[in-house]
Formats: C-alpha cells, sequence, structure tokens
C-alpha cells in the first residue's frame, strides 16, 4: 500500500500480530493499482473492453466506494484513477503535474456512474477509466486487520496504516498532526472504544514544481488539488473505511459545503484544519473523545 503498517496488540503472540499482517498484505496483492495482477488492475486494463469476474472482498470494497461517491454527489469517486494514476503518477517514480489540457482531457474518464457491478463482474464503461481505491483501500484493509485479531481472542489492539487507525479495548493516546509542523495540534485518548480514525493532510504525498506544492487530494470535477483544507480527521465507531472515504470526500469538498455534510451525517466525527490555520471541531467528535480544548 506504499507506506507503513502498525499492529500492537496486549495479551496476544507473534502468530496474532503475523494474522494481522497476513490480511494486510493480501488485500494489498487484491486492491492496489501498482501491482499488475491486482484484481484491481485486471478491472482497469479492461475499461471499455469486458468485465472482470472479482472476489468478494473486492466487490465489498468497490460497492462502499460507490456508496460514498453517491452521498457526497461524486466528491469521492473511485475512477479518479485516469488523474492520479494517469498523469500524475502519485506514488511512482514518474511523478508529473500534468498540463491543463492533459487534465481536461482526463477528467472525461472519471465518473463513477460509469461502473457497473453485476454479481461479482465489474466493467468500466469507457476505455481509459482506472480505478484507485486509495481512499477506502487502506481503511478496509486496517478493519480486516482488527477483524482477525478480534477472532483470535484479543481483546485490545491497535492497527493503523499511514493516516488510517482503528483502536479497539485499550485507552489509546492518539494526535493528530500539525500540518504547519512536525508537533500534534491536538491530543485525545480513545478510552476503550472501537473507534475508526482517518486523517489526510497536504503535508503527505505531494509534488514540489516552480515553487509551487500539488498534493495528492485532487477534485475530481477540476482535476487538481483540493484547496480549503490543511488536514481532515474523522473519526467513527468501528468502520475505518468509511472513516477513510469521508475524510477524502470532506477534503474535497469547500468549506461551506464539508460543515453542511456534517450536519446531515450526524455519526461522523471530524477534526479540520483550514486553510487559513482556522480549526474545527464538531460536536460529535468532541463526544467520541471526551475532547475539551
Amino acid at each position: 500500500m506504499g507506506t507503513y503498517a502498525r499492529v500492537s496488540v496486549f495479551g496476544g503472540t507473534d502468530g496474532d500480530i503475523d494474522a494481522a499482517f497476513s490480511r494486510i498484505r493480501d488485500l494489498d496483492n487484491l486492491l492496489s493499482d501498482y501491482k499488475p495482477d491486482s484484481q484491481i488492475s485486471q478491472i482497469n486494463r479492461s475499461s471499455g473492453k469486458v468485465p472482470v469476474e472479482v472476489g468478494d472482498e473486492a466487490k465489498e470494497v468497490l460497492q462502499t466506494a460507490l456508496r460514498v461517491a453517491e452521498e457526497t454527489n461524486g466528491a469521492f469517486d473511485p475512477t479518479i484513477g485516469a488523474l492520479t494514476i494517469g498523469l500524475y503518477h502519485f506514488g511512482m517514480e514518474n511523478v508529473r503535474v500534468p498540463t491543463d489540457k492533459e487534465i481536461d482531457k482526463a477528467k472525461t474518464l472519471v465518473n463513477y456512474r460509469w461502473v457497473r457491478i453485476d454479481g461479482n463482474r465489474v466493467f468500466l464503461e469507457k476505455e481509459g477509466m482506472m480505478l484507485d481505491l486509495g481512499g477506502v483501500g487502506k481503511g478496509f484493509a486496517v478493519d480486516k486487520a482488527v477483524e482477525a485479531l478480534k477472532k483470535r481472542g484479543i481483546k485490545k489492539g491497535l492497527v493503523s496504516i499511514s493516516g488510517d487507525m482503528r483502536s479497539f479495548g485499550g485507552d489509546w493516546l492518539v494526535g493528530i498532526k500539525n500540518p504547519a509542523g512536525e508537533d500534534a495540534i491536538a491530543a485525545f485518548k480513545t478510552g476503550g472504544r472501537d473507534l475508526a480514525i482517518s486523517t489526510i493532510g497536504d503535508y503527505d504525498g505531494y509534488i514540489e514544481k516552480d515553487g509551487k506544492v500539488y498534493h495528492h487530494v485532487l477534485n475530481p470535477k477540476s482535476g487538481k488539488p483540493a484547496g480549503d483544507f490543511r488536514s481532515i480527521t474523522v473519526i467513527m465507531e468501528g468502520n475505518n473505511i468509511l472513516a477513510h472515504a469521508y475524510a477524502a470526500s470532506l477534503y474535497v469538498m469547500d468549506k461551506e459545503r464539508a460543515l453542511e455534510f456534517l450536519g446531515r451525517y450526524p455519526e461522523i466525527g471530524a477534526f479540520m484544519v483550514f486553510s487559513n490555520g482556522e480549526i474545527y471541531y464538531n460536536d460529535r467528535f468532541k463526544r467520541l473523545v471526551g475532547f475539551k480544548n
């Protein structure tokens, strides 16, 4: 998944840790668009040509991605790969800033409504379309690793992959990185609850060109980096795939739309750092973590 994973448990064994990492590796092999043999890469190669048969887990991830795409009216779009993979090449050695003409052309291949799922067969309607599950894959892997630990009887644990984290049982201290520095801008304890936490910031996965920074969270409609936020942390009860997808969705929206969306989805706790440095966190965030500062 192009990043580091961490698994911590209390009262477990090396076998428990291995089981969690095994699930993460399996899902990386299944969902990564960087691996040519993954089911997602197979779908991308077959876009506009033939459907591809996928397993139940790949189908589950795609269905969740499409659900969030519908809820956010395309602020989250799993077909953004034509931009992220096809043009910018984020995460690759040949990463680049494309021209406006290139972006305009690639945008015509970004539309989640052109993804067809029939049973376990997945089809992208237009040739050149590409899935990029970076906005859900890590969260899904965190959830499945936690599930593996719980099945093995682990009562207290934490699994994190980059900015995605899920804690259960233990009272973990969690810090939210200051996007303007190396310190924490806020911290809280999980209080033994099963909490899913996902943070997206402009300080990770970016390109610098001519003194300008282009971060990796693109607006599917403009094809360019979103601009109203420095970072967003979403916290939810026990569902990392949704926490990750909603964090990515909110980051793409402008400030007004993001706050309106949170009002319609009260299960989402959010801590936001706006582009001007202003901080906002909603009541759900405060209730989930007992946050008072």
